[in-house]
């Protein structure tokens, strides 16, 4: 699914703006990653602090976050960076991991902390504005492209459209054959 995600682009105007029910979903969506984004940045002090505590939420979270960086890079950007942005931060927090704990620091130390609420915020943020923006804009397809679709909107120039790699196009779909009928 995500191996088609760069050479999957669509002319503007080929894809169907999203109706009702995929506007709601993509903004109660962009609700609950803007959410997530204010609770990392509101508590980020306190999770250097103290270290990040390690439980079954953090980790999904991360790891929800790793795996959403490529197609918010790609897909937000039009890049074509196959999995170079996964491969900078899976590196570089080994590197810090190795680092705190060869230190005798604790598991998640200040350092680690830092680096992964500062992704994390990033991913989550970029990924909560496009589903707001894409709910009110009304953007065709990946709620990534709802930045690329405002700038359309601005400038008259065209910009890319790209159907969404997960279950958002699976509502949309619906959506159009039940209007259709």
């Amino acid at each position: 699914m995500m191996d088609t995600v760069n050479d999957s682009y669509q002319e503007h105007g080929s894809i169907e703006p999203p109706r009702i029910i995929g506007r709601i979903v993509r903004l109660a969506l962009g609700v609950i990653c803007l959410d997530l984004v204010r609770q990392i940045v509101d508590d980020i002090p306190g999770m250097i602090e103290r270290g990040w505590p390690v439980n079954p939420v953090a980790i999904c979270t991360i790891f929800l976050g790793f795996y959403l960086l490529r197609p918010v890079l790609n897909l937000g950007f039009t890049l074509k960076n196959n999995y170079w942005a996964q491969v900078f931060v899976f590196t570089t927090t080994l590197a810090i991991f190795i680092y705190e704990w060869l230190s005798g620091g604790p598991m998640f130390g200040k350092v680690l902390t830092a680096f992964l609420m500062f992704w994390m915020t990033y991913v989550f943020g970029h990924l909560g504005i496009s589903f707001v923006l894409s709910a009110i804009n009304k953007t065709p397809g990946c709620e990534m492209r709802a930045i690329p679709h405002l700038w359309t909107i601005f400038t008259g120039k065209n910009s890319y459209e790209h159907h969404c790699p997960g279950f958002i196009r699976n509502i949309d779909e619906w959506e159009n054959r039940r209007i259709e009928e």
